[in-house]
């Protein structure tokens, strides 16, 4: 059985331009940007997340998110949420907490992306729970119509080696940031079993720094 669910919050085909600021982006032409959740969008805790009051965002990935939106950019959130199979947390409680994020997103001025992914599991033979690319693959076919590809100069940014580890394996380039796990992510992305991988990533302090050094 798949673990695996797919949300897509106000794609901009679907969304009536009249309820959208006039200087808001018709189209996004450019390449596609992959973001992890947590440790990258938001905070980490040391649980799942089940509660959207315990979802605490970092003011600089609000600020990241909206200038990748107006640069043109393509962004997709592709998510591990492994306490789902583990009984730790549900799918009500995960997607009332991506409500949340949504409500946070359109307070920041973040109108639309063009979808969200999580598997249910972080399990190695579950075909859409990162470092395995079951997600960016139904990304590319369901909310980018199998037209732009992750390996036509995209990206993902995430916090831990099963982010970058995917990111390698669709074509992407790897982006690591230092907030989350990152730290400890950057110290074992110096091992020598590594070296091929850490040739390939691009390392930032956040995700603003990140964004910031796009054309």
């Amino acid at each position: 059985m798949s673990r695996f669910k797919h949300i897509i919050d106000q794609e901009p085909s679907q969304q009536s331009q009249q309820d959208l600021p006039p200087d808001w982006p018709k189209v996004f032409p450019k390449s596609i940007v992959g973001l992890d959740r947590d440790g990258v969008i938001n905070v980490n805790r040391d649980h799942y997340i089940t509660d959207p009051d315990d979802f605490e965002v970092y003011p600089e990935s609000l600020s990241a998110i909206l200038k990748l939106r107006l640069k043109g950019y393509k962004v997709v959130i592709l998510t591990n949420q492994g306490g789902i199979t583990k009984g730790l947390q549900t799918h009500e409680q995960v997607e009332a907490v991506h409500q949340r994020m949504f409500e946070i997103f359109g307070n920041a001025g973040i109108y639309n992306l063009d979808g969200l992914y999580y598997s249910e599991s972080s399990l190695k033979d579950d075909y859409y729970a990162k470092p395995n690319i079951g997600m960016f693959h139904r990304a590319e076919k369901e909310t980018f119509n199998g037209k732009t590809r992750f390996k036509d100069k995209g990206f993902y940014v995430g916090d831990k080696m099963s982010d970058l580890k995917a990111a390698e394996r669709i074509g992407a380039t790897p982006v690591l940031v230092r907030t989350g796990y990152g730290l400890e992510t950057e110290e074992e992305l110096q091992k020598f079993s590594k070296e091929k991988l850490r040739k390939k990533t691009k390392v930032f302090n956040d995700l603003l720094e990140f964004v910031e050094r796009l054309p």
